[in-house]
């Protein structure tokens, strides 16, 4: 999103007025500097690249100079719910702009269900960068919140994601008016079940794959028998037609191979001895909403797509794995990675590239 921006000295008093500016989303660090402080008002780096200068008092500046700036903004407000955006994540404020296209998870739309009725914050709610979306027409889609289904464990027919996209919209309606649902229902509805009938068969598989490969991580692994067990998660997912370079191989692999205290993989995944088809179908659940993240992005490059989140985990994920270089090739998504240390804490610089080239196998992702 653009961002206006206006700075006063405190010494001089001299003014800086910015806009147009391009915000750069924030990363995985600046995301882990928050551990337990996002209900609470919250400071972290507002980055802006390329903002016009539109008025200036300092005499080194020039009208409509561009400029990048770096700046920490210290806020009043928390931050609960995450804005999962291509190439990181920001405060939820910073994104609810009637350009961006929306996609709140079912955590989500309680939220704005918990905080607004009739588009008005309720009385002893404390302050949120969520207030901004106060008075907007945001344009939401809720197909993530449908496509959760009721049973917990697999994908909703077309009678069950059309109530489900109802009660959604229901839902998001009463708490914020003004919010227009984007696509219709019947264009959205039409494209989902296409999705979820087209990945049908893939998405058994990878659920089968994951209660088998699941409890391999439910008790901590040494670090000389990673490589077997990276093999045999490989083998598994040769058995299930997973493909290794999926969102979820790369989860089961970072899962093994983080520390224990700094480990996302592992929040998303919940490994245990006894998983079930429930627990690999909300694990797969997470992991296919960063998949239409990043092939809502890949498919409009114009557009600005942002999913809405409170899962930390999720959130750490998305950032620490570093996607790029995103682009379509028939069903498939190609991407790139360039994961953050925390991914792999526990191998050497050669032992990660290792890992990388053992996940490529072509950088295809089916979405």
């Amino acid at each position: 999103m653009t961002f206006n921006l206006e700075y006063v000295e405190e010494a001089t008093q001299k003014r800086l007025a910015l806009s147009a500016g391009e915000l750069v989303p924030l990363g995985f660090d600046d995301l882990v500097a928050l551990h337990g402080k996002l209900r609470e008002p919250i400071a972290f780096p507002l980055r802006i690249r390329g903002a016009r200068v539109a008025s200036t008092e300092f005499e080194h500046l020039h009208t409509a100079e561009k400029l990048n700036v770096k700046a920490e903004l210290q806020s009043h407000l928390g931050s609960t719910v995450l804005g999962l955006v291509k190439g990181g994540w920001l405060p939820s404020g910073l994104i609810l702009d009637e350009d961006t296209l929306l996609l709140p998870d079912r955590c989500t739309v309680a939220a704005l269900r918990s905080r607004f009725v009739g588009g008005e914050p309720k009385e002893g709610v404390p302050p949120d960068f969520l207030d901004f979306a106060r008075d907007k027409a945001l344009k939401v889609n809720p197909m993530l919140y449908a496509m959760e289904g009721t049973s917990g464990s697999r994908n909703p027919d077309a009678a069950e994601l059309s109530a489900l996209y109802d009660r959604a919209a229901l839902k998001i309606g009463e708490a914020l008016p003004k919010a227009v649902m984007f696509p219709g229902k019947e264009d959205a509805l039409r494209g989902v079940l296409g999705l979820l009938q087209d990945q049908a068969q893939g998405f058994a598989a990878r659920q089968r794959f994951l209660t088998k490969a699941a409890p391999l991580l439910a008790t901590p692994v040494g670090r000389k028998r990673l490589p077997d067990l990276w093999q045999q998660l490989l083998e598994l997912a040769e058995r299930h037609s997973v493909a290794r370079a999926s969102m979820l191989v790369c989860a089961l692999i970072s899962a093994s191979a983080a520390h224990p205290s700094m480990n996302p993989a592992m929040g998303v995944l919940k490994p245990r001895r006894q998983y079930t088809e429930k627990n690999a179908f909300n694990a797969l659940a997470d992991l296919r909403a960063l998949d239409l993240l990043i092939a809502a992005g890949t498919d409009f490059p114009d557009k600005r797509v942002a999913l809405l989140t409170e899962d930390r985990a999720l959130a750490l994920y998305w950032v620490g794995m570093q996607t790029h270089s995103h682009r379509r090739d028939g069903t498939s998504i190609h991407y790139a990675m360039n994961p953050h240390t925390a991914m792999f804490a526990r191998l050497s610089d050669q032992e990660v590239q290792t890992v990388l080239k053992m996940l490529s196998d072509g950088g295809r992702a089916p979405v």
